[in-house]
């Protein structure tokens, strides 16, 4: 169900943000919602922080799915003074089912009040649980009935849910996964959050891992204004951003005490490096225009490394979408059928057929420039796929008896592939073979998660696993061109240019590369001498026998790169590669 309760450390934490944007009604009781209270670790911080600041009377609303939960959250909640608490059990999204009314969220005889929809504030921590977990039906039925578009996660059906039950000018804050900042999936909620709220701030709290679940969290706090109604002029949102960072002994970090910890960094918010009990960390804080860059990433950046970007930025002719076709590779949802390396061991009367065997690519052969080593890698395919006048077909498995019979004893899993056989193809296809006529074609590949650029040339005409990604040239540009992008990816400058456009860094200081971001790459303008020479540089390097066993050379060739880079786009790249 995507449940991961929120520790009591980071609720009390959530709490003192939002509490801060919050005006008490003079009139009545400070209402207060949890949509998916859990055991109500956000409702019981909230109560304390109110206690800590004041003696207001509050109303608690708290709506949890498990009932087991809503059971410890309704005993965890009881001894609290001028607290009137209201635990549900049930299913948030299900009672906000009412033409887009909270009607359902109130006992029956609340409903004459005029006021039964004045929640001042939202706290929530809602379950992450993608549109693949989901199902097809549920997350098409979410989309339409909360306006969401393109791959629906369910926190951002309980952001929607969450923000209807807000009256104008009452205050959100929630934890959520940090994907929504800077994907494209994400870039309708932004649209709807740049709409709805005022921001008041977002925290990205990235890889300091202070709970358990799989994504990397934010916090978001905003305050609800009317839509379509004046809006007063509003300068950036407030960020602040905090990531692990190597040990930075001698490097301009601040020794904290032996007992500080992430917490005090985030309460104190103080920009630099710090190392606490944790580990060492680098706070950053900032503006973000969400208006202006709401169909765009939320690129979190101190005022120097926004000034970086746009000088990037105003140099570029172009990006790399411009010269490319950036590709995710093949995906068969059946691996341990279709992958293997051990295909020999098999016996011959159930070994598929040569040529439907093709050498793969996968993460573990990256290597930054030749990628792997020897002849073949280590993963070989099933690609029960070719190319008959131009167009991709299965193969005739009557054609190859082998592969045949090795298939038939998988085909109970591989007819299990629903979604295959709803959209019409043959039970043993792979879900996504891409394009075998471009496999021969001379191209880039990259896995498409990495601690550094790995980006490498192919030119024996092997397929792409899906965890790898692979770049060719558009029609009627030349393949030479292949080498100037190769020459990009992998420097300094670009390296710098992704962690600050995109905002993508994972745990263990890993980081994303997929279509959506090295498609947009920069280009600097083609016709600089300093863009010629990176060309004929790299593509001598690659071609040439030294690329593979020295170290030295290597080293002064990516200084050299990196030199290259700088100069044709007129920018120092201010950074480690």
């Amino acid at each position: 169900m995507g449940v991961h309760y929120t520790p009591a450390k980071l609720a009390r934490f959530v709490a003192e943000r939002l509490l801060r944007y919050v005006e008490p009604p003079a009139s009545r009781s400070l209402r207060v919602l949890d949509p998916a209270c859990g055991d109500g670790a956000l409702l019981r911080a909230i109560l304390e922080e109110l206690r800590s600041v004041s003696g207001s009377e509050v109303e608690v609303h708290g709506i949890e799915a498990d009932e087991a939960a809503c059971a410890r959250a309704r005993k965890s909640l009881e001894s609290y003074p001028n607290a009137e608490v209201h635990i549900r059990c049930g299913d948030f999204l299900d009672l906000c089912a009412c033409e887009g009314e909270q009607r359902q969220l109130w006992e029956a005889e609340q409903l004459d009040s005029a006021s039964f929809r004045e929640l001042d504030v939202v706290i929530a921590n809602p379950p992450y649980v993608r549109t693949q977990v989901l199902g097809a039906a549920t997350a098409q039925g979410l989309a339409a009935r909360f306006g969401l578009r393109g791959r629906v996660d369910l926190y951002q059906a309980f952001w929607v849910a969450a923000t209807e039950s807000l009256r104008l000018g009452g205050v959100i804050g929630i934890i959520t996964s940090n994907r929504f900042l800077s994907t494209i999936a994400g870039s309708s909620i932004r649209r709807f959050l740049s709409k709805q709220f005022k921001v008041e701030e977002v925290i990205d709290l990235g890889d300091t891992k202070l709970f358990e679940a799989a994504v990397l969290p934010a916090v978001f706090v905003g305050r609800r204004v009317q839509v379509d109604g004046a809006r007063p002029a509003r300068a950036g949102a407030n960020f602040m951003k905090v990531y692990s960072c190597p040990d930075s002994v001698g490097r301009g970090s601040e020794e904290a005490s032996a007992s500080a910890s992430l917490y005090d960094l985030l309460k104190n918010g103080k920009p630099g490096r710090y190392r606490v009990a944790e580990g060492c960390f680098e706070v950053t804080r900032g503006t973000v225009d969400v208006v202006k860059s709401a169909g765009r990433v939320w690129a979190l950046n101190s005022p120097e490394e926004s000034e970086w970007l746009d000088s990037v930025r105003a140099a570029a002719s172009g990006v790399f979408a411009d010269l490319a076709m950036v590709r995710v590779g093949v995906k068969t949802t059946a691996d341990s059928v279709f992958i293997r390396s051990d295909w020999d061991v098999l016996p011959h009367e159930a070994r598929p057929e040569k040529e439907l065997l093709r050498p793969l690519l996968g993460h573990e052969d990256a290597r930054r420039w030749l990628g792997v080593t020897g002849e073949t890698p280590t993963a070989i395919v099933l690609y029960p796929h070719a190319v008959i006048d131009g167009r991709r077909v299965p193969v005739d498995l009557d054609l190859y008896p082998r592969a045949l019979a090795y298939l038939e004893s998988h085909r109970e899993r591989l007819e299990a592939r629903e979604y295959v056989m709803q959209a019409g193809r043959r039970w043993y296809e792979i879900w996504v073979p891409q394009n075998p006529s471009a496999w021969s074609e001379p191209k880039i590949v990259f896995p498409d998660i990495s601690p550094e650029p790995r980006f490498y040339m192919d030119f024996r005409g092997r397929i792409v696993d899906g965890d790898s990604y692979w770049i060719t040239v558009l029609p009627n540009v030349s393949t030479d061109m292949l080498y100037l992008l190769l020459g990009l990816a992998n420097s300094r400058l670009v390296a710098r240019y992704h962690d600050l456009a995109f905002n993508n860094r994972l745990y263990s200081d890993r980081r994303r590369y997929i279509t959506q971001y090295v498609s947009k790459y920069p280009l600097p303008p083609l016709s600089r001498k300093p863009v010629t020479q990176l060309k004929t540089l790299v593509r001598e390097f690659v071609t040439s026998s030294k690329a593979e066993s020295d170290c030295n050379g290597i080293k002064a060739f990516e200084e050299e790169v990196n030199r290259l880079v700088d100069e044709a786009f007129g920018v120092a790249s201010r950074g480690e590669l």
